[in-house]
């Protein structure tokens, strides 16, 4: 049963909320030290692998605005069907 502070009017969602953290806190009393602890260590391994995706991917994208920096304003190409003398750019001019 609950204590009587949650005697008054409760909607499902807080009495599910009130239960859960009842149940959770017996959960920890039951289980031995080695237990919590590999259980604590899971939970720490899984935000740590989840904070490294986030850190990579802000990577990916800040990577990926800098290149589309770089890479600037394209040259309009001329294209030549035909043409006489050396190739137009590539030369240095007076050769």
């Amino acid at each position: 049963m609950l204590s009587a502070k949650y005697s008054g009017v409760m909607n499902a969602s807080q009495m599910a909320r009130a239960l859960g953290r009842r149940g959770g806190r017996a959960r920890g009393r039951r289980l031995s030290l080695a237990d919590r602890q590999r259980i604590a260590s899971l939970g720490g391994e899984a935000r740590r692998r989840s904070l490294q995706a986030a850190r990579r991917i802000m990577d990916n994208l800040r990577y990926a605005a800098a290149a589309r920096d770089l890479q600037g304003r394209r040259e309009p190409l001329q294209r030549l069907r035909a043409f006489a003398g050396p190739l137009p750019g590539i030369y240095p001019t007076g050769s």
